[in-house]
C-alpha cells in the first residue's frame, strides 16, 4: 500500500519534471530569452532565477555522420549542460579542444552513451567554475571489448575546481599518470565499470620522485599547453582530498600494500566485482579516516591479520561478501570499536573459524551477517561482547542445534534470522536472554516440534516464521503469545488443528498455514484470534469448511482458499461482514451465485474452477472492485453476471461465446477487462457500450484478442471502435493489433489481422435482396431484384457497395443468368464453359473483379466483356484459350490486370491490348506464342509487370534482337526476362536477353551447316517411334489384360493364361446366384436371362427362385454351392445391409466355399463405399473374381470367369427357350421374352429402370 501512494506521489512529480524540460515558457516562466538548440530542451534551477539547465539529445558528436557544433549553446545562463548520445549507433564519436570554452558559467557537464575514443587535453578549456564532470561512454556494455577511451595527459588541468568526477562504463585499461594531481578539491571519484588491474595506475599510493619535466610532444591536442600546470606538481605529491573512490567492477586481482596511502582524508573506498584473490599486508595504510570498505564480490580466501591495523579507529562498515574466505586470522576484527556493520555472507566459513576472539572489542556492532557460510554449530561465547548487537543472520549454514544461552549475551538483538539449517529442535533454553526480539525466522529446517517453553522469554517477538519445516499440528510454545502480530507456518505437514492452539493470541494480525495438509475447517476453529486480519489456508486438501468457521473473526479482512477441493462456497463466506479480500481459485466450484458473498467484498479471485455462470438470482448489490473468474467455462456474460461496481475485470481464458448487449453500459467504474482467448465469434458494438466517460477519465482498456471472432458485415466497427473515443461511450481495445478475424468469404480460409482487412471485406451472405425503391420484387422479373444464382454463394457488405458472387466449382456449362446487376466480383473459376458467350454479363456495370480461370474456355467472343466499363482485374488462366483476333477486350479500357498464363494461345492480333491504357499486369506466360510481336505492348504506358516466359518462341535472328531490345528497354518490365528462351529444332533452348547480334549470326550459322545432321533426323525418329509404339502396346496388354483376355474368349472361344476347372458334368447348375431379395429384379430380369438365354446357354440356379427359402437357409446355400460349378455373389448395398449381416447366411456361405479356390465369381452392383465392407466380405471380394454391372465389357468378363459348357449341353438349353426345368415346381420361371411383369416395388426399383442395364444388355435382344 505504502508503494502504491507513493506511485501516485511520484508520477505527477516526475510529470512535473519532465514537462519543464519540454516547456520552456510557463505562466510563471523566466524574465530572459534562452535560444535552446533545436535538439535540447531546458528548465531554471529551483530557487535561481537565471541558471538553466540544458539536456541535449543527439545521435552522436562529431562523427562520420554528424557535425556538432557546442557554439550554439547559449553562453549567458547555462550552468548545467547534460548531452545524451543514442546508445544503439555504433559510429565513434569525437571532442575537440575548447569545445565548451565559451560556456563559462559552466558548473556541471554530463556526456552519456557518447562513444568518445579519445579525450582531448584541452577539451575542459575554459571552463574554470565547472564542479561536475561526468563521461559515461557506455563502451564497457559493448560487444566489442577494443573500444575504449583514452584520456589525453593534462585533460583535467583546466578544471581545477572539480569535486566530483564520474568516468565510469568507459573500458578504460589505464590512466595517465598524475591524472588527478591538478584537482585539489576533488571529493567523489568514480572509477568504476572499467578495465583498470592494477592500483598503481590510479596513482594513489607512495610515490617516488618524479623525473624531471619533459617538453610535451607537439600535436593537436597539446595546441593548448598544460606545462603550466604540470610544472607546479612535478616535485611534490599531489594535494588530493579525494573522500569517496569507486573503483568497483574492474579487473583487478591484488590489493598491494599502501595502494591508497596518498588519500589520507578517503572515508569510502569500493572494490566491488573486481577479480581480487590477494590481498597484501597493510593494504589500507595511510587510510587513517576511512569509515566503509567494500570488497564483496571478488575472490579473496584470506585476509592479512592487519588488515584493518590502521583503520581500527574509525572503519564503520566492512563489507566481505559473496568470496571465497574460507579462514579468519585471529584477531583480524578485534577492537574495531568503531564498526557497526560486519557482512560476512556467502563464503566459505566454518565453525572452526569463529570462536570466542573472532569479534572481541566489537562493542558497537549493530548488523552480522554470517549467512551461507559453513557454520555447524554455535559457541555460547562467540557473542559476549556484542551486547548491542540487532541483526544477527546467520540461515543458511548447517547448524543443526541451539545450545543453551547460546544468544544470551545479545541482550538488545531486535531480528534473528536461523533460516535453512538442519535444526531438528529447539530446547526451552535455546532462546534465553532475547528480551528484545521482534523477529525470528526458523524456516526451512527439520523441527518437528517446538518446546513448549522455547518462546517463554521472548515476550516481545512480534514476527515469527517456521515455515518449511516437518510440523504436523500447531506448535503449544505459540499459547499466550499475546504480542505476536505475524505467524507463518506454511509447508509444513500440519493436518489438525486443535481450537486450543491459538489460545491467547489476542493480537495476531496475519496467519498463514498455505501448503499444509488440512482437510476441513470446523467450527470456532480461530475464535480465538480475535484481532486476525489476514488468514491463508491456500493450497491444503480442504473440502468442507463449516458455514461459521470465520464468522467469530470480526476484523477479518482477506481470507486465501485456494489451491484446495471446495466444490461450493455457499454459507461459507456470506455473514463475514469484514471480509474484503476473498482468493477461492484453483478449486473444483461448479456452482456460483452473488448471493453466497459478504456485501462489502472487493476483491474475489476464482479463476481455475469449473463455473459456466455467473449469477445473481436474488439481485444482491455487491462493491466487487476486482473480478478474476480466468480459465472457468463461462459461456456467456450478461449485465447481471458482473457487479457494477467492477474497476478490474479478468475473464481470459474461458469459453465465452456470447457478451450480451448493454452489458457493460451500468460498469461505471471499470477500468480494465480482460476477455482474450475465448470463444467469441460475433459481438455486438453495443455490448461494448458504456455510461459516458468523464473527460477527467481515462477511457477503460479491454482485450478481447484470440478470440475466433467472424469478421462480417455486421463486425466492421471492430476496425474502427478505437476511432470513436470522441463519443467517450466506447472503450480503448489495447490489443487491437492482435485480433485476428476470419472472414466470411475468404477462399484460403485462415485467420487474417484485423488490421489488414479492407472495410470491403467484412461481408454478409444474402440470397435475395430488394432495395427500398424497388416496386415490383413481387414478380420474376423485377430488375431491381438481386438474386443469388442457384449453386452459388453471394455476399455483400454494410453499405452494399461490394457484391460478391462465388460460383466456384458449381458444374455450370455457361455463364450463369441471374448475376445480380450490381455485382463487384463474381468468381466463375472451375466450372465446365468451353467459351464465353455474347452479353453475358451485360448490365453489370459496377463489375470489379472477374474470375473465370480453370473452366475450360476455349474463346472469348469479342462482344462477351461488353459494358464491364469498370473491370479492374480479369482471371482467364488454366483454360484452353487458343487465340485473340483483336477486338476481345475493347469495352473493357480501365482493365487493369489480366492474367491469361497456361492457356495454348498460339496467336494473338497486334490491336488485342491495344485498347487498354490502363494495364498494369499481363501475364502470358506458359503458353505455345511463337512469334507475336511482344514489343506492341510499349504503347501500354501503364504496363509494369509483364510475363512472357515458357512460350516456344522463334529463334528468327531478326525476331530475336527486337525481342531482345524491348526487354532491355524495358528494364524491370518484363518480370521473367531471364526465363524468356526462344527453341530451335535440334538445337538447345537460348536466352533471349542474354543474346547479342554476333551471338546471334554465329549461332543460327551454326544451324545451317548441320542440316546434313537433321537429314538423318526423319529415320532416327521413325525407329524410336515404332519402338515407343511397341512398348506403349505391351504395357496397355498388361495393364487391361483382364480385358483382353475376357475379347479373345468371347471373340475366339479360347482361354489365354487361364487354368481351367476339369468338368463336373454331375453338377446340376453352371452357376449358383445369391442375392439381396430387394435385387430380385435386376437378377431376374437381366442376370439370369443374360447368362441362361446368351450363347452359350448356362445353367443358372436363384437362391429366390430355384430353392426352397421356406427350408434352413444354411443348408439351402451349402447344398445350392455343391450342386454348382461356380457361384456368382451380387454385391449390393442392398446385399450389404440385409443377407450379409445374418450370421447363418454368412456362415453357410464361409462353409460352402471352403476348399473351393476359384469358383467364386462376385457382380458388383451399384457403387459400395469401403467403409460400408466388413472384412470378412472384403476377403471373398478381394479373392474373387470381380465383374462390376455398367462395365461395357460386362458379360464378356463374366462369361470368362463362367465354366465350360459342352455342346449338348447347350443345344439342350437352346431347344427348351429359356425355360428354367431346374427351378422348383413351386415357382414358375418365365421367359425373358414372355415373363410377366412385376411387383410395383420391383418395377420402380433403381435397377430395372436404369438405361445403363439396357446399354449393357442390347446384344441379348439385338
Amino acid at each position: 500500500m505504502c508503494v502504491f501512494f507513493a506511485i501516485l506521489i511520484i508520477i505527477p512529480l516526475l510529470h512535473s519534471v519532465c514537462g519543464q524540460y519540454h516547456h520552456s515558457n510557463t505562466s510563471s516562466g523566466p524574465q530572459f530569452n534562452y535560444d535552446a538548440p533545436d535538439d535540447c530542451a531546458w528548465k531554471v534551477r529551483d530557487g535561481h532565477g537565471d541558471e538553466v539547465l540544458l539536456a541535449c539529445t543527439l545521435r552522436t558528436i562529431n562523427s562520420e555522420i554528424d557535425t556538432t557544433n557546442f557554439s550554439a549553446i547559449p553562453s549567458e545562463h547555462t550552468v548545467s549542460l547534460l548531452i545524451s548520445c543514442d546508445p544503439t549507433v555504433t559510429a565513434l564519436s569525437s571532442m575537440e579542444n575548447q569545445s565548451f570554452a565559451h560556456l563559462v558559467r559552466l558548473r556541471e557537464l554530463e556526456l552519456d552513451a557518447c562513444k568518445l575514443a579519445r579525450w582531448p587535453a584541452a577539451t575542459l578549456a575554459g571552463l574554470t567554475d565547472l564542479r561536475n564532470l561526468t563521461v559515461r561512454t557506455g563502451m564497457s556494455d559493448w560487444p566489442n571489448a577494443g573500444m575504449t577511451v583514452e584520456i589525453a595527459t593534462g585533460s583535467f588541468a583546466h578544471a581545477s575546481r572539480l569535486e566530483r568526477l564520474d568516468l565510469s562504463t568507459n573500458n578504460m585499461a589505464a590512466l595517465p599518470e598524475n591524472a588527478f594531481c591538478h584537482l585539489p578539491n576533488l571529493v567523489l571519484l568514480n572509477l568504476s565499470r572499467n578495465r583498470i588491474q592494477d592500483v598503481a595506475d590510479l596513482g594513489f599510493g607512495e610515490r617516488a620522485p618524479p623525473p624531471p619535466p619533459q617538453p610535451l610532444i607537439s600535436g593537436r591536442d597539446e595546441m593548448y599547453d598544460a606545462n603550466t600546470y604540470l610544472r607546479k606538481t612535478a616535485s611534490t605529491q599531489c594535494p588530493l582530498d579525494i573522500q569517496s573512490v569507486d573503483v568497483s567492477w574492474n579487473r583487478i586481482t591484488v590489493i598491494p600494500s599502501n595502494g591508497f596511502s596518498s588519500l589520507r582524508r578517503l572515508t569510502e573506498l569500493r572494490l566491488t566485482g573486481n577479480e581480487i584473490s590477494v590481498v597484501n599486508d597493510r593494504p589500507l595504510g595511510g587510510l587513517t579516516g576511512l569509515e566503509i570498505l567494500d570488497i564483496s564480490c571478488n575472490n579473496i580466501v584470506s585476509l592479512p591479520v592487519d588488515m584493518f591495523k590502521d583503520v581500527a579507529d574509525s572503519i564503520k562498515q566492512i563489507h566481505l561478501q559473496d568470496n571465497s574466505i574460507g579462514t579468519l586470522s585471529p584477531g583480524l576484527f578485534v577492537n574495531l570499536y568503531q564498526l557497526t556493520s560486519l557482512d560476512l555472507s556467502s563464503n566459505q566459513l566454518t565453525s572452526t573459524w569463529i570462536d570466542a576472539s573472532t569479534f572481541t572489542g566489537l562493542i558497537r556492532l549493530v548488523a552480522l551477517n554470517l549467512s551461507n557460510n559453513k557454520i555447524s554449530k554455535l559457541d555460547p561465547t562467540i557473542f559476549h561482547d556484542l551486547y548491542t548487537l540487532q541483526i544477527l543472520n546467520l540461515g543458511g549454514n548447517l547448524i543443526d542445534s541451539i545450545p543453551n544461552d547460546a544468544f544470551i549475551p545479545l541482550r538488545n538483538l531486535d531480528t534473528l534470522v536461523l533460516s535453512n539449517n538442519k535444526i531438528v529442535d529447539v530446547s526451552p533454553l535455546a532462546l534465553n536472554g532475547l528480551y528484545a526480539l521482534t523477529l525470528l525466522s526458523l524456516d526451512g529446517n527439520k523441527l518437528t516440534d517446538v518446546h513448549e517453553d522455547c518462546f517463554k522469554n521472548c515476550t516481545t517477538l512480534r514476527e515469527l516464521n517456521l515455515s518449511g519445516n516437518i510440523l504436523k499440528t500447531i506448535p503449544s510454545a505459540l499459547r499466550e503469545m499475546r504480542m505476536l502480530k505475524n505467524v507463518d507456518l506454511g509447508e509444513n505437514k500440519i493436518d489438525f488443528i486443535d481450537p486450543d492452539s491459538f489460545y491467547g493470541m489476542s493480537n495476531l494480525n496475519g496467519l498463514r498455514l498455505m501448503g499444509n495438509r488440512l482437510r476441513n475447517l470446523t467450527s470456532n476453529l480461530f475464535d480465538n484470534l480475535i484481532s486476525l486480519q489476514i488468514l491463508s489456508v491456500a493450497h491444503n486438501h480442504i473440502d468442507y469448511v463449516a458455514p461459521d468457521a470465520f464468522q467469530n473473526i470480526s476484523n477479518i479482512e482477506a481470507i486465501r482458499l485456494d489451491g484446495n477441493r471446495l466444490s461450493s462456497i455457499e454459507y461459507i463466506v456470506r455473514n463475514v461482514s469484514s471480509l474484503r479480500w476473498l482468493n477461492v481459485s484453483d478449486n473444483v466450484l461448479n456452482d456460483f451465485d452473488y448471493g453466497m458473498l459478504p456485501e462489502r467484498l472487493e476483491w474475489l479471485a476464482m479463476h481455475k474452477n469449473y463455473l459456466t455462470e455467473l449469477s445473481n438470482k436474488n439481485g444482491v448489490t455487491i462493491k466487487i472492485r476486482q473480478l478474476d473468474v480466468r480459465y472457468n467455462y463461462l459461456t456467456y456474460i450478461s449485465p447481471a453476471s458482473i457487479p457494477d461496481s467492477v474497476e478490474i475485470l479478468l475473464m481470459n481464458d474461458n469459453q465465452i461465446m456470447t457478451v450480451e448487449t448493454g452489458t457493460f453500459l451500468k460498469k461505471t467504474n471499470i477500468t480494465r477487462a480482460d476477455m482474450y482467448a475465448n470463444q467469441i465469434g460475433q459481438l455486438d458494438i453495443n455490448a461494448l457500450r458504456l455510461a459516458p466517460v468523464p473527460l477527467d477519465k481515462s477511457l477503460p482498456e479491454f482485450y478481447i484478442s484470440g478470440n475466433p471472432f467472424q469478421c462480417d458485415c455486421k463486425m466492421e466497427w471492430l476496425q474502427r471502435i478505437n476511432l470513436l473515443s470522441g463519443l467517450r461511450q466506447y472503450p480503448m481495445v489495447m490489443d487491437i493489433s492482435s485480433i485476428y478475424c476470419k472472414l466470411l468469404y475468404n477462399r484460403e480460409n485462415k485467420y487474417v489481422p484485423l488490421s489488414e482487412i479492407n472495410q470491403a471485406q467484412f461481408v454478409c451472405t444474402y440470397k435475395t435482396h430488394c432495395f427500398t425503391v424497388c416496386q415490383c420484387c413481387e414478380f420474376d422479373a423485377c430488375d431491381c431484384e438481386m438474386t443469388c444464382p442457384a449453386n452459388c454463394t453471394c455476399y455483400h457488405d454494410q453499405p452494399w457497395s461490394s457484391n460478391i458472387v462465388d460460383c466456384y466449382s458449381s458444374n455450370y456449362t455457361q455463364l450463369p443468368a441471374k448475376i445480380p446487376m450490381d455485382a463487384t466480383e463474381v468468381y466463375l473459376d472451375g466450372n465446365l464453359f468451353t467459351h464465353l458467350s455474347s452479353h453475358a454479363l451485360l448490365g453489370r456495370k459496377n463489375l470489379r473483379i472477374l474470375f473465370a480461370n480453370n473452366s475450360g474456355i476455349q474463346s472469348v467472343r469479342n462482344d462477351t466483356f461488353t459494358g464491364l466499363k469498370r473491370l479492374a482485374v480479369l482471371h482467364l488462366e488454366d483454360n484452353k484459350i487458343e487465340r485473340f483476333d483483336g477486338s476481345e477486350f475493347n469495352t473493357v479500357e480501365n482493365l487493369r490486370e489480366l492474367y491469361l498464363q497456361h492457356n495454348a494461345i498460339s496467336y494473338i492480333n497486334n490491336m488485342t491490348f491495344e485498347p487498354l491504357k490502363s494495364l498494369q499486369v499481363l501475364r502470358l506466360d506458359h503458353n505455345k506464342l511463337y512469334d507475336y510481336d511482344s514489343w506492341i505492348l510499349s504503347t501500354n504506358l501503364r504496363l509494369n509487370k509483364l510475363y512472357l516466359s515458357n512460350n516456344p518462341w522463334s529463334c528468327d535472328c531478326e525476331f530475336v534482337q527486337s525481342f531482345r531490345r524491348y526487354i532491355m528497354l524495358t528494364g524491370d518490365r518484363v518480370v521473367d526476362s531471364s526465363a524468356i528462351t526462344c527453341h530451335s529444332d535440334g538445337n538447345r533452348d537460348v536466352s533471349i536477353r542474354d543474346q547479342n547480334a554476333t551471338e546471334c549470326s554465329s549461332f543460327f550459322g551454326s544451324i545451317v551447316e548441320n542440316r546434313i545432321v537433321r537429314d538423318v533426323l526423319p529415320t532416327v525418329l521413325t525407329a524410336v517411334c515404332i519402338i515407343l509404339a511397341l512398348v506403349l502396346i505391351l504395357y496397355l496388354v498388361v495393364v487391361y489384360r483382364e480385358e483382353c483376355r475376357a475379347w479373345v474368349y468371347y471373340k475366339c472361344g479360347f482361354r489365354i493364361c487361364h487354368k481351367t476347372v476339369p468338368f463336373e458334368d454331375d453338377r446340376m447348375f453352371d452357376a449358383y446366384v445369391t442375392y439381396s431379395l430387394k435385387d430380385d429384379g435386376f437378377v431376374a430380369q437381366m442376370l439370369a436371362p443374360g447368362l441362361e438365354q446368351g450363347n452359350p446357354r448356362y445353367r443358372v440356379g436363384l437362391h429366390y427362385r430355384d430353392f426352397n427359402v421356406s427350408s434352413f437357409v444354411a443348408d439351402t446355400i451349402v447344398e445350392a454351392i455343391e450342386s454348382s460349378k461356380r457361384t456368382i455373389l451380387v454385391v449390393s448395398k442392398n446385399f450389404v445391409e440385409s443377407e450379409w449381416c445374418r450370421f447363418e447366411f454368412k456362415s453357410a456361405l464361409h462353409e460352402g466355399l471352403k476348399d473351393k479356390k476359384g469358383r467364386l465369381i462376385v457382380v458388383a452392383l451399384g457403387e459400395i463405399q469401403p467403409k460400408d465392407v466388413d472384412p470378412e466380405l472384403r476377403v471373398y471380394m478381394k479373392n474373387a473374381i470381380q465383374v462390376n454391372w455398367g462395365d461395357r465389357m460386362f458379360w464378356e468378363k463374366l462369361k470368362f470367369a463362367m465354366p465350360d459348357v459342352s455342346k449338348c449341353q447347350s443345344l439342350m438349353s437352346r431347344s427348351r427357350n429359356g425355360v428354367n426345368i431346374y427351378a422348383t415346381p413351386l415357382r414358375t420361371s418365365y421367359s425373358f421374352a414372355s415373363q410377366p411383369p412385376r411387383t410395383a416395388s420391383v418395377q420402380s426399383s433403381k435397377y430395372y429402370l436404369s438405361p445403363a442395364y439396357v446399354d449393357s444388355s442390347q446384344h441379348l435382344w439385338a
